[in-house]
């Protein structure tokens, strides 16, 4: 076929369509190895080629590539980069450290799917995105709950405008818990994902002001309100408490037809008309589209990102998309007093 798989541009490797999607994985941590690894063994990507994952703890690079099936293992992921041809690659290191790697792995002509945060601070975030800029390569930001069941569904309803209407309001929270050693990085490794929901039904912010409980240096209670360039309005429930539970997050999307849709625990989706209601929630059969990763959005988001790379396509979210989030991240930690200051704290909670 004659068909192409990315771009033409110098550094950007061109594939055959029909040729297998060779991927690579840099990071065996515990995120990687609960989500990111049990994704692609699936049937959903079946035309996938599972090469080679890249870890600096080689045992744990051995295991979980003899677990899941691939092929080669590294721990310099350069030289995976250098010697494997690959057509995209996962990078699941941590947001410290993904400004130090991704740039490099973007110039070397290799797309990236990107785990959230994408980066601590908004220096290594402009360095990422300028990276993804001159080099032409695509980098997808693992939001995966635009991907999700429930939010897809919802996503699909709002879209509807001619049967739903106009947004003009949302309503939404998504507790936090007192693990986070700092409420910031409860919000960034967190809550990063509400923000990002709010901008994907909403559309663009204008502004936004929020405020903050501080019980002390690490808990508290934080509100937002925001205007998007729309003229709807936003009201925003966060804080290190509450979660995760049942209900520890929920959606609420109105129209001006008095139409809404609401998303209960990233499960459950409520159509509300003006005198009636339906409720969606998955359910044991068909057993593919109700297994766990798919329901959560990992599947979809890492489908989502092969097929960007193989049609050339923007990603979803964008990387311009991604650099607003973290932006207006910040600006609400600005204007509530919360200390912008991060630090690590493991997947395995």
């Amino acid at each position: 076929m004659s068909h192409k798989w990315m771009k033409k541009k110098e550094g950007i490797r061109v594939e055959k369509m029909g040729e297998p999607f060779r991927f690579g994985v840099i990071g065996c941590g515990i995120f990687a190895e609960a989500n990111i690894f049990p994704s692609l063994s699936t049937h959903f990507f079946d035309d996938v080629q599972r090469v080679a994952v890249c870890d600096l703890r080689l045992k744990r690079a051995e295991r979980l590539a003899s677990k899941y099936g691939w092929k080669n293992i590294y721990t310099d992921f350069q030289e995976m980069i250098g010697q494997e041809n690959l057509n995209g690659c996962v990078i699941c290191l941590g947001s410290k450290i993904h400004p130090l790697v991704v740039p490099q792995v973007l110039r070397m002509g290799v797309p990236v799917f990107l785990e959230k945060a994408i980066a601590i601070d908004l220096e290594g975030t402009y360095q990422i995105a300028e990276a993804a800029k001159v080099s032409g390569c695509i980098v997808q930001v693992d939001h995966q709950k635009r991907h999700s069941s429930a939010y897809k569904l919802a996503k699909k309803h709002v879209e509807n405008v001619e049967n739903f209407g106009n947004i003009i309001q949302i309503e939404t929270k998504q507790h936090g818990f007192p693990v986070f050693p700092t409420f910031f990085t409860c919000m960034l490794e967190w809550q990063s994902h509400n923000l990002d929901l709010i901008q994907y039904f909403g559309g663009p912010i204008q502004k936004i002001e929020s405020w903050s409980h501080r019980m002390n240096e690490r808990h508290g209670a934080l509100t937002i309100m925001v205007g998007f360039k729309s003229g709807a309005l936003g009201i925003v429930g966060w804080g290190t408490f509450g979660g995760p539970g049942q209900f520890s997050e929920r959606m609420e999307i109105l129209s001006d037809q008095g139409k809404s849709v609401i998303v209960n625990n990233a499960r459950e989706v409520t159509l509300c008309n003006v005198e009636t209601g339906e409720t969606w929630a998955p359910d044991w059969n068909p057993i593919s589209p109700n297994q766990s990763h798919v329901l959560n959005g990992y599947i979809g988001g890492l489908r989502h990102f092969i097929d960007c790379v193989k049609f050339g396509k923007k990603p979803n979210p964008s990387i311009e998309e991604e650099v607003k989030t973290m932006e207006w991240m910040f600006t609400i930690a600005k204007k509530a007093g919360i200390p912008t200051d991060w630090e690590f704290i493991s997947s395995a909670l």
